[in-house]
């Protein structure tokens, strides 16, 4: 190849000369492009992920909306109700679909939208597709986002909300944003290239032409031309003579090494504030983190590191092929201490459980809160054998009272037991059989419990059952029946007890103590108290019109006592009962009138003053305090049937049952024997000077009809023989 020469007076050079007016707008324009193209490309990537981000936050907000509303219309097989919600919800714009899923992924209800061209494309492929096919066809296409949300309703799965979301608008406006930044970005920097090169080729180009033709005028032995330069800048220094400009170069040598020693102390001052900043940083996001998965009360992981341990330990377990073992655990009178004692109290309740959870635990193990308080243990590479011992562990040390305000409470734990891979192999199984294992425990008052299938059967049926509870009183599904209790001297009918049945359209009669529990649970008991109070009053008005003088006893719960509202409403209630108050009998437990609460005390000091009377029940399975006992405004105590069936062959029942109808008689209390079950048992209490009793042996709960006639019969057989 030619060696092509650059010599200034080459063709070559004269051919591809180029003005340094010329370079100077490249240089200029090529930055500009630079500079706004990283900015306009930036805001791009910022404001797509500011839309991507909204977007998110809108599934989710619709994802958590339809998981909040969703409990109960499952829970009641309302579909249609559900389908509504659903629609109703998700007919916005960016939502292809959304469905809720069963927790055997069974579709319960969906939604599509047919606008979305994702919906058409994956309805017109060819073949027959249900909700899931058309579901997993849309969430192929990589610009659909697809969430999900569960849907849980006290720690109890009832399915998941899947929600389709498309990107594809957010990511056609931003390309168009783009586009259009850019088209108008190409318009600044035509205009600014072309304003700087004519500043340019004024202020600098035409002063460098003028020293140039001087030069060549001087070259050509024009020595007395000088060239005149109207500046005072540097085109003007450059006519100083060659000694001025060799000293002024010595001095400019000097400036820069100085000038080079400013800017490495600079360096080193913005290194040191930019390594500042970043661990500032560091620490701000480690505390962030911290926060953001440790519950902020007792310092205790969260139920989102829960999760994430739980997973991790179940990959540990089958790389190790180990199992390990997951513990739901709540305390057992943690509600009372907060409605007696305050929040407060509660609260540091709870951080003095979780410091003495994690002083009982190995190094190893994870402990956490998951909400209320209700806690989750992790133990790694423990079988059953082990986490039993561990379970043993707790409930013993949580017998152990705690210290707060100088009070001792006594709040003891249930604790549920489920093993990985045997009771489950993914995180909501175990911690669904975990719980499961954990209401047993508490059900049977017996510290812990392993998970048990049967169990879990039982506790799909109590989830069916607590969904018929909703529904039982407005369907007129529960009726009274009334129990006899007659007066041991005279043997005169003198109460009837108002005893509540529930009549289930498909299970038939259902026993009270399967449902009270769970009205007392889920919140439903002041409505059931309620309604009892009503019908009884309307069947007592009925027994008075018939010619019956006959007492009414009703059975209230602790929750009826502490609820302010209910309270209200019994007041309301029996102003409106006047007449019927002096033969009405409030039947309360014995851990309900004994509550340490001044709230329950004035409640039944109040009931006292409107002449109603409170009566004890289940009298001496509880832990009485005689000197609380001798202060509140009862007026008798029912001992407890397990004692009273059991005095003819136990002596310590028999002591029991004497000393309580002395105690009673003592403080002034009358004396009620229930579950009195033959004639012999009759014989001792009369004996015994107990005041009245109530039992099979006299008489089962009875239908108001049936009642009716029972009293007839007993009236007619006393006429006949008093004649």
């Amino acid at each position: 190849m030619k060696n092509i020469s650059a010599k200034p007076d080459s063709p070559f050079y004269h051919k591809w000369k180029i003005s340094l007016g010329a370079k100077f707008a490249a240089l200029v324009a090529f930055i500009l492009v630079i500079t706004m193209g990283t900015v306009a490309t930036y805001n791009y990537r910022i404001e797509n992920s500011l839309s991507l981000e909204s977007l998110y936050s809108k599934g989710r907000i619709l994802g958590k909306f339809i998981a909040s509303v969703s409990p109960q219309p499952i829970l009641s097989y309302d579909f249609s109700t559900l389908n509504d919600y659903v629609k109703k919800a998700s007919h916005k714009e960016d939502i292809i679909y959304a469905v809720i899923l069963s927790p055997d992924n069974d579709n319960l209800t969906s939604y599509l939208n047919h606008d979305n061209g994702y919906i058409h494309s994956a309805i017109e492929k060819p073949g027959q597709y249900t909700i899931s096919d058309i579901v997993n066809l849309v969430n192929q296409d990589k610009s659909v986002i697809r969430m999900t949300f569960p849907i849980i309703l006290e720690d109890q799965n009832l399915g998941m909300v899947e929600i389709g979301i498309s990107r594809e608008r957010i990511d056609s406006l931003s390309r168009k944003q783009l586009l259009k930044l850019l088209f108008w970005n190409v318009i600044i920097i035509i205009f600014l290239d072309i304003c700087i090169y004519i500043i340019f080729r004024r202020s600098t180009l035409q002063p460098i032409r003028e020293l140039i033709q001087g030069s060549d005028r001087v070259a050509r032995g024009d020595l007395e031309h000088k060239v005149a330069v109207g500046a005072s800048d540097e085109l003007g220094t450059l006519t100083i003579s060659f000694n001025e400009m060799i000293g002024k170069l010595n001095t400019s040598t000097r400036e820069k090494d100085q000038a080079l020693t400013e800017l490495q102390e600079l360096n080193k001052t913005l290194e040191f504030h930019v390594e500042k900043r970043t661990q500032e940083l560091k620490s701000a996001n480690k505390a962030l983190k911290h926060i953001a998965l440790h519950d902020e009360l007792t310092g205790l992981p969260n139920r989102s590191l829960i999760f994430d341990r739980l997973i991790q330990a179940i990959r540990m377990s089958i790389r190790r092929q180990e199992p390990f073992t997951i513990m739901m655990m709540d305390l057992d009178r943690f509600k009372d201490v907060n409605d007696t004692l305050g929040h407060d109290v509660g609260d540091e309740l709870l951080k003095d459980v979780g410091t003495r959870l994690k002083n009982s635990l190995r190094h190893i193990d994870t402990v956490g809160r998951l909400g209320g308080d209700e806690f989750a243990i992790i133990l790694p590479g423990v079988g059953e054998e082990y986490a039993i011992t561990v379970a043993n562990k707790l409930v013993h040390i949580f017998n152990e009272p705690f210290e707060q305000n100088g009070i001792s409470l006594s709040i003891g734990t249930s604790i549920g037991i489920a093993i990985f891979p045997q009771h489950g192999d993914d995180t909501l199984t175990l911690l669904k059989r975990a719980d499961v294992a954990m209401y047993v425990a508490k059900n049977d008052n017996c510290g812990y419990f392993v998970y048990d299938v049967a169990e879990d059967k039982h506790s799909t049926q109590r989830l069916a059952l607590m969904g018929d509870l909703r529904n039982a009183i407005q369907n007129d599904e529960l009726v009274l029946h009334y129990q006899p209790i007659i007066e041991l001297s005279s043997g005169n009918i003198i109460r009837a007890e108002a005893l509540v049945r529930w009549i289930h359209p498909v299970r038939g009669l259902i026993s009270p103590v399967d449902f009270i529990p769970l009205m007392e649970q889920t919140g439903f008991i002041n409505m059931l108290s309620q309604w009892v109070l009503n019908s009884a009053f309307r069947q007592q008005e009925l027994m008075s019109s018939s010619g019956y003088k006959i007492g009414l006893a009703v059975n209230l719960s602790i929750y009826n006592l502490k609820d302010p509202e209910f309270a209200e409403k019994l007041f309301e209630l029996l102003e409106s009962n006047k007449k019927h108050l002096g033969n009405l009998v409030l039947e309360v437990t014995e851990s309900a009138v004994m509550a340490d609460s001044d709230y329950v005390t004035n409640t039944i000091s109040r009931l006292k003053k409107m002449k109603v009377k409170i009566s004890i029940d289940d009298f001496g399975i509880g832990y009485s305090s005689l000197s609380r006992l001798k202060k509140l405004p009862v007026s008798e105590v029912k001992i407890d049937k397990s004692f009273v069936t059991g005095m003819l062959t136990n002596k310590d029942d028999a002591v029991i049952v004497k000393s309580t109808i002395d105690l009673a008689h003592n403080l002034g209390l009358k004396v009620v024997a229930e579950g009195v079950e033959n004639q012999e048992s009759m014989d001792i209490l009369i004996a015994l000077g107990c005041d009245m009793a109530q039992g099979i042996h006299i008489a089962a709960p009875l239908e108001i009809e049936q009642f009716f006639d029972f009293v007839t019969k007993i009236q007619s057989s006393k006429r006949k023989s008093q004649i």
